[in-house]
């Protein structure tokens, strides 16, 4: 059957070089019922990746012909497909620049294929947001509709990544409380996922920023609240 024709509900998109790592992933996905593509280049997994726009990437850091973040800045062009990044560099700024580029997750080598299911299924279960509180509210110049996920400021549709929509929905409905950065860690994450470094917050901040062009020095819509954490400016508060 052409790659192509594949159904794309639930479909995981690998792009990993090393065999018996991806073979593995696809053995523990399977028995998830996951409908999995496997691809070993670069190149040819982001043309894959917006062919048949999948579920979800699982995408290894390291690959031949084109490396993975190069792929992921690529992929977000256009693109908001949940991306789940696996490396062998553990460190915190690593995970960050991943993060500040789209990144969805990001999980060190080695890891535990049981520990990369449960993070798989926790990115798809924030493609749609749990507030149920409204379908779609107004905040400043913007309309959030949470039925269609989608963020429109001036008429234009602002690309979110699903957890950057989940994370600007929730301060966006509660204008002017400050929200520590556990607090929202708490809101973002699941149980099963282990991030321990506050900077995490930090990085999604920034993308949501520069996607409504708010200027952290003269905030429009975020603000940081020094050794706190962030708040939604209130209405009357527009500059």
């Amino acid at each position: 059957m052409s790659i192509i024709k594949i159904i794309m509900q639930k479909t995981i998109l690998i792009i990993e070089d090393d065999k018996k790592i991806s073979e593995l992933i696809e053995l523990y996905l399977q028995k998830e019922e996951f409908r999995t593509v496997c691809i070993d280049d670069g190149k040819e997994g982001l043309k894959i990746a917006l062919q048949i726009k999948p579920t979800l990437i699982i995408l290894d850091r390291m690959l031949p012909s084109m490396e993975g973040l190069e792929i992921l800045k690529s992929l977000r062009i256009t693109s908001q497909i949940p991306v789940l990044i696996l490396s062998a560099k553990s460190d915190e700024i690593e995970r960050i620049i991943g993060l500040e580029l789209g990144a969805d997750d990001y999980l060190s080598k080695p890891f535990s294929p049981k520990e990369l299911v449960a993070r798989v299924k926790a990115i798809l279960r924030r493609q749609k947001p749990q507030t149920q509180e409204y379908q779609s509210i107004e905040y400043k110049d913007l309309i959030i509709d949470t039925n269609k996920m989608s963020l429109i400021k001036n008429g234009t549709n602002i690309k979110l990544s699903p957890l950057e929509f989940k994370l600007f929905l929730l301060m966006a409905s509660h204008p002017g409380r400050v929200f520590t950065r556990e607090q929202l860690m708490n809101e973002m994450y699941d149980s099963s996922q282990k991030f321990v470094f506050d900077r995490t917050i930090d990085a999604h901040i920034k993308n949501i920023r520069h996607h409504l062009k708010d200027d952290p020095k003269k905030p429009k819509y975020i603000e940081s609240v020094f050794g706190v954490g962030y708040k939604t400016l209130e209405n009357e508060n527009i500059n």
